[in-house]
């Protein structure tokens, strides 16, 4: 692409990846994640970094994505990565370069994470697929699963099949309206079904997170968790999870604030117990007589005569 291209409300003690990602569009079965399933232990990312991704990608969520993958993958994978774009003049960034060299990720994903932070900054021209994959063979060619990120069709020159050179399973997730026409969405699919990997065509960047969560689940034998959170409306405790519900995201803010265990076991050693305390006040508060900050309040006070460390909050 060129340049330019109700739930209960909780109280305070003190005060390039949906619920379904968007389906594989018409790609054959990853090796990776066959009957029967083999994880893949060397992981090349190939980046798009073109100059379209200031607009369509503006809050960096493939870089984020990928720090995801890197801190769920298993200390001794290996991870490398290349960003791609075009030349915007003949003497500019290069079309294609490293990010980092294949390592793993156990004792190198704090420096992996930096590299992302570093070098993927939108400042490539168009959008050159046969430097990606030429980068990413010259830097990995004992990958065993490529991850393509691209928010744009092949725009600079012919495209010479390069995902064919060093045939893996490429998992290719493709975003923004600069993907969107017959030949692009073709070709991309090719990459995909041609090397036994997968199609993810996304509207927008939004999905990114949880798409790419989803790819390291399928290369590492796991279930993704985003069907937990997506389909049943449920807060996941598994990292990485990305909440698209407006009502869910809610909940999780009010739980960053929340009081755990004053219902079961955190505060029902004396009298009066936190359960004793909560019970009553909320029905102060559902009745309109109190609001959440006096409950909250009143429940410290109240374990404050047994619980020192209340005493003066």
């Amino acid at each position: 692409m060129k340049w330019g291209k109700r739930l209960l409300p909780a109280v305070t003690a003190a005060g390039l990846l949906t619920v379904a990602i968007a389906a594989p569009s018409g790609a054959s079965a990853p090796r990776a994640h066959a009957s029967a399933c083999v994880a893949a232990t060397n992981i090349e990312a190939i980046v798009d970094d073109s100059g379209s991704m200031a607009f369509t990608d503006s809050g960096t969520l493939r870089v984020k994505g990928l720090k995801l993958l890197i801190n769920t993958l298993s200390p001794a994978t290996l991870l490398g990565a290349v960003e791609f774009g075009g030349n915007f003049f003949e003497s500019s960034t290069p079309s294609a370069d490293t990010v980092f060299t294949p390592e793993a990720v156990g004792p190198n994903g704090s420096a992996m994470g930096s590299a992302l932070d570093a070098k993927i900054m939108a400042d490539n021209g168009g959008t050159d697929y046969n430097a990606a994959f030429a980068q990413s063979d010259a830097d990995n060619p004992n990958a065993q699963a490529r991850i393509f990120l691209t928010d744009g069709g092949h725009d600079v020159g012919t495209y010479n099949n390069g995902h064919l050179t060093h045939r893996v399973p490429t998992y290719v997730i493709a975003f923004s309206p600069g993907v969107a026409d017959a030949e692009a969405q073709a070709r991309l699919q090719a990459i995909a079904s041609e090397t036994g990997g997968q199609f993810f065509p996304l509207s927008d960047a939004t999905a990114l997170q949880s798409v790419i969560n989803n790819v390291g689940a399928l290369l590492t034998c796991q279930t993704p968790p985003q069907a937990f959170t997506d389909q049943l409306r449920q807060i996941s405790a598994v990292p990485g999870v990305v909440i698209h519900d407006p009502q869910l995201q809610e909940v999780q803010t009010w739980m960053r604030h929340a009081t755990p265990y004053i219902m079961l076991v955190g505060f029902r050693w004396k009298n009066p117990t936190g359960s004793e305390l909560i019970q009553s006040d909320l029905q102060g508060l559902f009745a309109g007589r109190m609001t959440p900050q006096q409950v909250g309040e009143d429940v410290t006070r109240g374990l404050a005569t047994w619980f020192e460390p209340f005493r003066g909050q």
